[in-house]
């Protein structure tokens, strides 16, 4: 009890005085905190990388589902010539196509020996490297084998866009890549598809094929093998899965887990005697020209392309089927019975970085002050490597022993804490309108986070993603630590905890509240949306394939969650969606689509009341009176 009045005791003093926050120690942090944070962050992804690499476990089926090998191919493909090329009294060389997926063809050229074959050979040129201009493939024939080498997607540009709304200027492995990620495909995974159907080709013709790669053609080769026993035996050339520098690795390499579970000692341990140099003759191959390789290329790109959108439009379905098994008798009941579906977002989508325990090391310092609310800087310890950071917004009219809401306000790209308060004039004012104060000066207790999404921050998604991490495993670990800290302070009540986030920030509304309860209400501005067509339409200049921001498109959530499916996850706690009819992340009828679903499902729940949609009239910016109005509402101010 003593201890209890003399905490309430130190609160007030320094509620009033302005002091440093009791426990924290004397503020070190130097320059700019998200580049120290996003910094700290790259040491911290290095050295999980280094230790998951001692414990990997891989596992063939694995493989295929991070690859996005999971769609039957056609059955016995069908081999059409284009015409022949060149040849000589040792090999013909035609232009050839093989049926793989329905829609979906291989191109290359197909080596046919004059004498009786030994075997067969599917040869896989590098990136941007023609089949045609592929030497090993000639070396294979003249050795007697027969060969079919397939064209991979380069990385031109020509072909990546729609030309009735703008071209993206990413390549074709990249465009392919943003379109197909999200529904679970990707570039190299179609490419591992099209090798497997020639080999599906040779085995009806009763020929015992090997494959050969090299650079990007070697991990296609390596893949393939692993995934299919018939392959008996595999040569790769500069073909390391773990480059020095997952940052500078194509983006078109990206695969969500892979050094989770494989790295060079696992493939070569998979493969074990089948990987060998291959024998054949190295005399000079035939100087040959591909035929109309652009029209080559671009029907590659659209089957793709076609493919990928074909997954988007039936993505709607897989989650109806998946969510409608879950039910519940109250919306208690039914939050408890979707947790195996929010863990599976968690682990599989976002993932989860690996526990570890790491004192507070709370520093702060006193740093702002107003009329209504004094505020304090924070950092605090994440893991050894990296912190959080953020701003402490406290009403000065706390009495002592009086608890009061505590709301979350999280700022966009590029943002900083410091855009949500004092702010004079300029863009930050137009777009955050000092809404962090606007809370303050009504009584709430603000804590405004430093997110890692400002400066030069996306290649954090390059170094996570093959160690089966993201962005968001970052930030919520961050959150984590934060609100663990923010709900023992003496004049935040734990049991009223909001959350407001804009444009990025409302990104983050929908990936941390719905999974953690002590959030109450949760305000997503500026961003809610028909989220998967949004990543993926090349239909709409608004689409994220035609901007910078990679990081954004995430493994197969497609067929997991929409934004829907996570606003959902909120219940039976408060969700409100916040957008301006000229916001240009996209159009009111897709924002109110999806809303209509989360609403349907409120109002089914016997919950309608604890949802909105406020609809204003303005841009990508805060609104603030209805959001401020449902955080009161439910948090009691």
């Amino acid at each position: 009890m003593i201890r209890s009045i003399a905490w309430l005791f130190l609160q007030g003093a320094f509620l009033a005085a302005g002091q440093d926050l009791p426990g924290a120690g004397s503020w070190t942090l130097q320059g700019d905190p998200a580049a120290a944070m996003v910094s700290g962050m790259e040491r911290y992804l290095n050295r999980v990388r280094v230790e998951t690499a001692a414990s990997r476990s891989p596992a063939i089926e694995k493989l295929r589902l991070l690859l996005g090998v999971s769609e039957p191919r056609v059955g016995t493909p069908a081999l059409e010539s284009l015409g022949v090329l060149s040849g000589n009294a040792a090999y013909r060389i035609e232009a050839v196509r093989w049926t793989v997926l329905a829609g979906v063809n291989a191109e290359g050229i197909h080596l046919v020996p004059a004498q009786p074959r030994h075997g067969c050979v599917v040869a896989i040129p590098e990136v941007d490297q023609p089949p045609e201009k592929l030497a090993a493939a000639q070396q294979f024939a003249v050795s007697g084998y027969e060969v079919l080498a397939p064209v991979l997607l380069d990385t031109g540009t020509a072909f990546s866009g729609n030309p009735k709304v703008r071209m993206s200027g990413l390549s074709h492995r990249e465009w392919i890549y943003r379109m197909a990620f999200p529904v679970g495909r990707h570039p190299l995974g179609y490419e591992v598809q099209k090798v497997l159907a020639a080999v599906d080709w040779f085995a009806a013709h009763g020929c015992e094929t090997s494959v050969y790669g090299a650079s990007d053609g070697g991990w296609i080769a390596q893949f393939a093998a692993v995934l299919d026993p018939r392959i008996a035996a595999v040569e790769v050339e500069h073909a390391s899965l773990e480059p020095a520098s997952l940052r500078d690795q194509p983006l078109y390499r990206n695969l969500f887990g892979l050094l989770l579970n494989f790295g060079d000692p696992q493939m070569q341990s998979l493969l074990g005697p089948r990987l060998k140099r291959l024998p054949r003759e190295t005399s000079p191959p035939l100087d040959i020209e591909p035929s109309a390789p652009q029209d080559r290329m671009r029907r590659q790109v659209k089957e793709l392309e076609d493919d990928a959108q074909r997954l988007v439009r039936e993505s709607r379905g897989v989650r109806d089927r998946l969510w409608s098994q879950v039910t519940g008798a109250t919306p208690e009941e039914w939050r408890r019975n979707a947790e195996p579906l929010a863990q599976r977002f968690l682990h599989d989508v976002i993932g989860v970085l690996p526990p570890q325990q790491v004192p507070l090391n709370l520093r702060a310092r006193a740093s702002y002050d107003d009329a209504k609310w004094r505020g304090w800087e924070v950092q605090f310890d994440v893991r050894p490597e990296f912190f959080g950071y953020g701003v402490l917004l406290v009403p000065k009219d706390i009495r002592p022993g009086e608890r009061r809401p505590l709301v979350v306000v999280q700022h966009g790209l590029n943002g900083r804490p410091q855009g949500y308060f004092q702010q004079k004039e300029g863009r930050t004012l137009e777009v955050y309108r000092n809404y962090g104060a606007q809370l303050a000066d009504a009584g709430f207790v603000v804590y405004l986070p430093q997110n890692p999404y400002t400066g030069e921050f996306r290649h954090l998604v390059k170094m996570g993603n093959p160690l089966g991490l993201s962005l968001y495993s970052l930030i919520r670990a961050q959150y984590a630590t934060m609100l663990d800290w923010l709900v023992t302070l003496p004049f935040v009540n734990p049991e009223r905890v909001g959350f407001y986030g804009l444009s990025y920030g409302g990104k983050t509304a929908l990936r941390i509240p719905p999974f953690d309860t002590r959030y109450r209400v949760a305000v997503c501005a500026g961003d809610f949306n028909e989220w998967i067509v949004k990543l993926t339409t090349p239909d709409e200049p608004w689409s994220y394939v035609y901007t910078e921001e990679y990081e954004l498109v995430e493994w197969d959530m497609a067929h997991l969650a929409n934004h829907a499916e996570l606003a959902m996850l909120m219940a039976p706690r408060a969700f409100m969606v916040e957008r301006g009819h000229r916001d240009g992340v996209g159009i009111d009828e897709w924002v109110s689509y999806e809303y209509a679903r989360v609403r349907r499902f409120y109002d089914e729940q016997g919950i309608g009341d604890r949802t909105a949609i406020a609809l204003f009239n303005g841009p990508h910016r805060v609104d603030g009176p209805a959001a401020t109005a449902f955080l009161r509402r439910f948090l009691g101010r």
